[in-house]
């Protein structure tokens, strides 16, 4: 392990919009040197930007000059199976692995890695583009070291949290992983509904945008739970009372969103059970 070296390296492989965005955060950060490994490197110089990161198309550059201390796998699942042999050829049998891919378990991991690698598994999402992820860790026998390590790594792209059991990674991705798909959605069909009653496209746009995000930011600190603030907001009889009659009903918000997640967490087990799926075909040259 190489946690005593200064600047210690970091590998990302697979830069598109995550994996850029985590390899920004960790090029920003003091004591990190950060290696991406991308086979479309134009692509990924773009998404980059002026961000101090080496690139490389090939995994191959994970066995050059100072192995990293750590090698984050920002690839999609279906990816895995053609990253991970030429990864695990080159890299120190001591070289830590996370793994951000849905439905892959430290198992499958440690079948292709080998059964002595330190692995850990990572559901970041979206924001971590814009410094704020909400990152849920699993660490699957690592020393406290390698854990600091990670921890300090998805940190750089906003806040982590540690589970206890590996199926709880399941339950993350479908709540924080796709949830911010979730609320793009809403804000699609909320502007959609507010330009169908008569306001303008560009304005009823700009009032939902500023609506979501105000109310967004009334709930960073955490103080006021989310019923106490919509209740601050609603007075009885009123125009809001009306609207969270028809959104609260039996059969819409409440069993909407019971189905989304079970949808969502009934897919990432259905990738755990199929190792992934399908490869994509990334074109990455073994070594």
């Amino acid at each position: 392990m190489t946690l005593d070296r200064d600047p210690i390296r970091i590998a990302v492989v697979g830069c598109g919009n995550m994996g850029a965005a985590l390899a920004r955060g960790l090029a920003a950060t003091d004591g990190l040197q950060v290696l991406a490994i991308d086979p479309d490197m134009d692509r990924a110089r773009g998404l980059l930007g002026d961000a101090p990161v080496m690139l490389r198309a090939t995994p191959a550059a994970l066995g050059e000059e100072q192995p990293p201390a750590l090698v984050v796998l920002a690839v999609k699942p279906q990816a895995l199976p053609l990253v991970l042999p030429p990864v695990a050829s080159v890299l120190p049998a001591e070289t830590a692995v996370v793994s951000i891919a849905a439905g892959t378990s430290c198992a499958s991991l440690r079948a292709a890695l080998g059964p002595q690698r330190p692995v850990f598994r990572a559901m970041p999402n979206m924001p971590a583009m814009v410094g704020r992820s909400m990152t849920v860790m699993y660490a699957d026998g690592p020393g406290e070291d390698v854990r600091a390590l990670c921890q300090r790594v998805f940190a750089t792209v906003g806040q982590t949290v540690w589970v206890t059991a590996e199926a709880q990674i399941d339950l993350a991705t479908a709540v924080s992983g796709s949830g911010p798909a979730y609320v793009f959605a809403f804000v699609e069909q909320f502007a959609c509904a507010a330009a169908r009653i008569g306001l303008p496209v560009g304005l009823a746009d700009a009032l939902v945008r500023a609506t979501v995000v105000g109310a967004a930011d009334m709930l960073v600190d955490g103080a006021n739970r989310a019923e106490a603030l919509k209740a601050a907001v609603t007075s009885p009889g009123g125009t809001t009372q009306a609207a969270l009659d028809v959104l609260e009903g039996r059969h819409a918000l409440p069993s909407l969103l019971k189905r989304t997640l079970a949808a969502a967490l009934r897919r990432a087990r259905e990738l755990a059970r199929a190792d992934g799926g399908r490869p994509i075909k990334l074109r990455l040259k073994r070594s």
